[in-house]
């Protein structure tokens, strides 16, 4: 009996337990129980913004920071430069978390473009850091947000529009590395200003170019993020020094949120339908660009607002 629990313990499925485990462990030690619980509660509109962005992480090709910059920036009234560091941190937990469910539980991806992708979009996403977002104007960084994710809404129509003309998905492409690189440099880019990007660029490119698979761009995408968010938030907090003990109470309160949901979030749609889901995504998408759109219209002189910004 006791063999059997010792071997079950230790399968390949439950290393996305362990690293739970593992984290509120480390959470309730540094703070403490009643600590680690207050942090939750202390900043509640970030726990729960983060409950749904997690799933979305996990499960699609939009990063946490694809609902936690908006949420942040246009309801909670943050500065972008604190919502794009906190994006990248916590997708650094999230998209890690939801990476070793994919593979551990064995989830298809697509390998030889995760390896393409992974040494050019840290190369982009570092420069960013460095030498583009600190110059980026408020709206200016905001519009680029909404742009990404128009094309990823983009994307899924022409998904949808595949599938209703009955043309196949490929499960296995032949990419062109130089592409794929080129793609996930600027993807890195757009992370480093706005804590999302590199995913939704290399999905783009793998389901417009390649008709890949969704649910396997899906899976690599997340891979793509996760690796790009630890190197952004790792440059970020030991070379820029700029996660403050404001960005730290909000990790606090939505890393226990992120380490849940993301798995959850990429084990529950590698099984479903996902229909439904890209109907939410992408009216979730719409009321974002309108917002985004509407902020542009109380700004005519566009150029001089970005200056003004």
């Amino acid at each position: 009996m006791v063999p059997r629990v010792f071997k079950t313990c230790f399968k390949l499925s439950a290393f996305p337990l362990w690293f739970i485990a593992l984290v509120y462990c480390v959470l309730m030690t540094w703070q403490g129980a009643m600590a680690a619980v207050t942090s939750v509660f202390s900043q509640w509109q970030i726990a729960l913004t983060m409950a749904f962005g997690s799933f979305v992480a996990g499960g699609t090709a939009l990063g946490g920071g694809a609902v936690a910059f908006p949420v942040m920036t246009k309801i909670l009234h943050i500065e972008p430069p604190t919502a794009k560091v906190f994006s990248l941190a916590i997708q650094s937990f999230g998209m890690t978390a939801a990476s070793i469910t994919i593979l551990c539980r064995r989830i298809p991806i697509y390998q030889n473009v995760v390896w393409m992708a992974l040494p050019m979009a840290s190369i982009g996403v570092l420069l960013s850091l460095a030498y583009i977002a600190p110059h980026a104007p408020r709206l200016l960084t905001k519009t680029i947000f909404s742009v990404l994710l128009l094309c990823f809404a983009i994307t899924l129509t022409y998904r949808w529009w595949r599938k209703a003309h009955h043309l196949p998905s490929q499960v296995h492409i032949k990419p062109q590395p130089l592409r794929f690189m080129v793609v996930a440099f600027f993807g890195g880019i757009a992370s480093g200003l706005v804590g999302s990007g590199a995913d939704i660029a290399v999905f783009a490119l793998l389901v417009i170019a390649y008709h890949a698979d969704v649910k396997r761009a899906t899976a690599t995408s997340v891979l793509i993020m996760a690796f790009t968010s630890i190197v952004g938030s790792v440059f970020n907090g030991a070379y820029l020094n700029v996660i403050d003990q404001e960005i730290q109470a909000y990790l606090l309160a939505a890393i226990p949120i992120v380490v849940i949901g993301a798995p959850f979030g990429a084990y529950v749609c590698a099984r479903i339908k996902t229909g439904q889901l890209i109907s939410f995504l992408l009216a979730l998408i719409a009321l974002e660009a309108g917002y985004t759109a509407y902020e542009l219209w109380m700004h005519p002189s566009f150029g001089s607002s970005l200056g003004a910004e």
